[in-house]
């Protein structure tokens, strides 16, 4: 009995080992987090559209939908902020009901002086 108690402290010793110097990493990835204000979504086929504005810059993200059961980003509020971090082309939000929900970056645009964001519906112009 005692040898399996011994083997199993050694055991929980190092599990502990591996596992605290994970803890601040962790908590540092919570401060990489910017508020943000969800612009626009559009539901398409293939994917959905957000755009999201962060400080002066506003970004076009593309999320595509595996299956016809692949989430929806259909519990966000437009006008709500939201939680964002941008890691390289990657942009990911905070869902409203937990969970992260990644997105690709397709453009991002300093927002006008008129203070109008580009959004989903953006005109493509053909020269």
């Amino acid at each position: 009995m005692g040898v399996v108690f011994a083997a199993m402290k050694r055991h929980l010793l190092l599990m502990l080992v591996l596992l605290v110097p994970s803890l601040p990493a962790q908590a540092a990835n919570k401060s990489d987090y910017q508020t943000g204000k969800l612009i626009d979504v559009r539901l398409r086929n293939a994917g959905s559209c957000l755009a999201v504005q962060v400080g002066d810059l506003t970004y076009l993200v593309w999320h595509r939908t595996r299956t016809v059961w692949s989430y929806q980003p259909s519990d966000f509020i437009v006008g709500d902020p939201v939680e964002v971090r941008i890691s390289g082309n990657d942009l990911y939000l905070q869902k409203p009901k937990g969970g992260e929900l990644k997105t690709r970056i397709t453009r991002q645009e300093r927002n006008s002086p008129d203070g109008k964001p580009i959004t989903c519906a953006l005109p493509v112009a053909v020269q």
